[in-house]
C-alpha cells in the first residue's frame, strides 16, 4: 500500500492525465491526444476500438482509432468547450486506478453551406451539449499514468440554435484557437 503523500501524488499525476485530455480535445492537438492514451488502449466514447493506434489501417468508414475519429468530428465544430468537475479517483493495486470524471462538453456546430461542416450540418449553425462522465482505467507503466481503457457514459444532450453573441467584438489574442496558434501554446504551458 502506497503512503498517503504517495497516494496524492499518483492521484495528482491521474488528474493532469484528464486534464490533458481536456486540453487535446478542445485544441485539436493530436500529439498531446495521443499521449494520454497507452498503446493498446480501448475506447467506448462515441466510438469503440482502439484509444490511439496511429499505425492501423482505416478501412471504410473506421478511421482507425478514437483520435482521429475525434478529430474528425470536431473538425466539423467552429469550436469545442470541455468541462470537467468531479472526479473520483481510486487506486485498485500496484500501478493500477480507476477514476470518473464528470464532464460538460459545449460544441458549436458549423452550418450546412460551411464548407468545413459535417454532412449532418443543420441550415444553421447549431450549439450541441454533452454531460456525462469518463470512467477510465489507468495504468502506470515505466513511471507513467496513462488511459488504459476509457468508457464515456452520457447522462444528457441538448442541441439548440446559439442565441449567444457573436465572438467578433473580442480581442483575437484572447479568443480560444486551435494547436498551435491558441495562447497556452505560446506560454510553454505542458
Amino acid at each position: 500500500m502506497l503512503d498517503q503523500t504517495h497516494q496524492l501524488v499518483v492521484k495528482q499525476e491521474i488528474h493532469e492525465v484528464v486534464a490533458r485530455y481536456a486540453r487535446a480535445i478542445d485544441r485539436m492537438d493530436e500529439a498531446l491526444l495521443r499521449s494520454v492514451f497507452h498503446e493498446g488502449s480501448e475506447h467506448n466514447h462515441f466510438y469503440i476500438g482502439p484509444s490511439s493506434a496511429p499505425d492501423r489501417p482505416t478501412a471504410g468508414d473506421d478511421p482507425g482509432d478514437f483520435v482521429r475519429f475525434a478529430l474528425a468530428l470536431l473538425g466539423g465544430y467552429k469550436r469545442t468547450h470541455h468541462q470537467l468537475g468531479n472526479t473520483l479517483i481510486e487506486l485498485i493495486g500496484e500501478g493500477c486506478a480507476t477514476a470518473e470524471t464528470y464532464f460538460t462538453a459545449f460544441h458549436r456546430m458549423r452550418a450546412k453551406d460551411d464548407p468545413l461542416s459535417s454532412p449532418d450540418a443543420y441550415e444553421t449553425e447549431m450549439d450541441f451539449f454533452v454531460g456525462g462522465r469518463y470512467l477510465d482505467v489507468f495504468r502506470c507503466v515505466d513511471g507513467v499514468w496513462k488511459i488504459a481503457s476509457r468508457t464515456g457514459m452520457t447522462d444528457w444532450t441538448r442541441l439548440e440554435a446559439p442565441c449567444a453573441k457573436s465572438l467578433d467584438g473580442i480581442d483575437q489574442s484572447t479568443l480560444g484557437q486551435r494547436y498551435p496558434d491558441d495562447l497556452v501554446y505560446q506560454l510553454g504551458v505542458s
